[in-house]
Formats: structure tokens, sequence, C-alpha cells
């Protein structure tokens, strides 16, 4: 019960790695509100016996939409007495836009790259820092980036939008980390490698990129699944990583020791 009492918002928290977050949090005894894009209508049965407990507050809205998170952020100060740790999940890959090699990137794969992944960081970020400031005893913040964007690649995962926008979240977050340490704010991150979710499908069920994962990732099953992704986060939420900020913590079986 690491977080007994806690407050904690999870952006991006109905699917994969965000959903399983949650249920983690939830498990430890936290109290969490959730801001996801479905509606309530959109929700399966399983999410909705996550998202609409009593420990829960579920919240619709776009985390790119700065206008939106402002006005959610008000309802959830008044709903939540503080908030003591934020995980950022939200982000795509932008390859149904275009994302690609960078010669053959198109401007929308770019922009949405951008802006999913990096600019409702700011936003999320953002929000937590001001509520975090205003109370006593700093807090915890996570983001989630990607393997992809602390090395390159060859192939099969050459979409240099997302690795952009990737490594982004890890400077963000290493520079906000030096800062707010005074504050007593941590900020860390968690850099999955592939993981067996909806976004991942794609990549899982192709067998040339199994085969290759075999290599990439050498730690046995060779993909990852969320359940270890939301250990990471909850060790660096935790008081055990009281000491730890500004690091980019790989998740990835191996890919990023190569």
């Amino acid at each position: 019960m690491r977080f007994n009492n806690s407050q904690v918002l999870v952006v991006g928290g109905t699917g994969g790695i965000g959903l399983e977050t949650v249920k983690r949090f939830l498990s430890e005894g936290a109290r969490v509100a959730v801001i996801g894009l479905e509606s309530e209508e959109q929700l399966s049965d399983q999410q909705k016996q996550v998202l609409f407990s009593s420990q829960v507050i579920y919240k619709q809205g776009d985390v790119v939409d700065t206008e939106q998170m402002n006005s959610i952020s008000a309802e959830l100060e008044n709903r939540m007495e503080r908030l003591d740790v934020l995980v950022h999940v939200a982000g795509i890959s932008a390859r149904r836009f275009g994302d690609g090699p960078l010669d053959q990137c198109t401007e929308a794969g770019w922009d949405q790259a951008m802006s999913v992944n990096v600019k409702s960081v700011y936003n999320s970020n953002r929000i937590a820092l001001q509520r975090m400031l205003k109370q006593s005893g700093g807090g915890a913040i996570v983001n989630i980036s990607s393997v992809l964007g602390m090395v390159g690649t060859r192939e099969h995962f050459t979409t240099h939008a997302y690795a952009a926008s990737r490594g982004a979240v890890i400077s963000l977050s290493k520079s906000a980390a030096v800062y707010y340490a005074k504050d007593n704010i941590r900020i860390n991150v968690v850099c999955p490698g592939l993981l067996d979710t909806p976004m991942s499908q794609r990549a899982i069920n192709d067998p040339v990129i199994r085969e290759a994962l075999t290599e990439l990732q050498p730690l046995a099953p060779h993909v990852g699944y969320p359940q270890d992704v939301a250990e990471a986060i909850l060790f660096l939420a935790s008081q055990e990583a009281k000491f730890i900020t500004g690091i980019a913590l790989p998740v990835d079986g191996g890919w990023s020791a190569q």
C-alpha cells in the first residue's frame, strides 16, 4: 500500500500501459483521476469496471487541447485535495499520418507526432507542476517516452518524427527535473521497448519483426507487457525512488543496452 491516500492523475489511462497503471495504483490504495479520449459509450465493459469504480474520477478530454486541459484541471482541483503523482501515458504512432524515414516523412506525420506526443506532455506537466508548487510536500511526475527516443534503429521502426517526439519528452523531463528539484518535485521517464499493446499490433503480428525482436530485445520472451511498464512507473512514483530524478529508465528487454 505504497500509495495509501495518495491522489494520482493518469493522463491516457484507458488502455494498454495506462489502464494497467490505474489498476496498480488502485491496488495500492490511491485515489486516481483519469483523462482519456473516449466517451463513456466508447469504453468497454472491462474499462468501465476500472474507470467508474468509487476510487476513480474519469474525465473525457483531449490532452492536446489547452483549454480543455485547463478546464479539467480546475474541476479536479475542486474534487481532489492535492496532487501527489502525475503519470503521462498518452501518445500515438504517427505512421498512419505519414511518419517514416526522414526523407519520406510527411508534414502531417511530423505535426501529429509533435502535437500529440510533445504538446500533450507540456500541457499535463505544466498543470501538474502548478498544482504541486502550491502544496506542501512536492510530488512526482512520470512521463512515458520510448526506447526509440534513446537509440536509433536501421529498419522496422524507422518513424523519425515519432523518435524525435519521444526524445523531446526525455529532454523536457530532464531539464524540468533539475529545475524543480528544489521544490521536492521529482520528474522521471520510462522508456518502453516493443510491448504487446493495442497500439503495437502491426509490429507484434509481423513475423519478420517478431524474428528481429529476438536480437533487438534479447531478454525472453522478447516482447514486453503493460504490467512491466506499470511496475516501473509505480516504483519511480513511490518513496522507494525518493532520491531519483531526471532519469530515463528503459523497460526494453535489453534493446538500449546494445
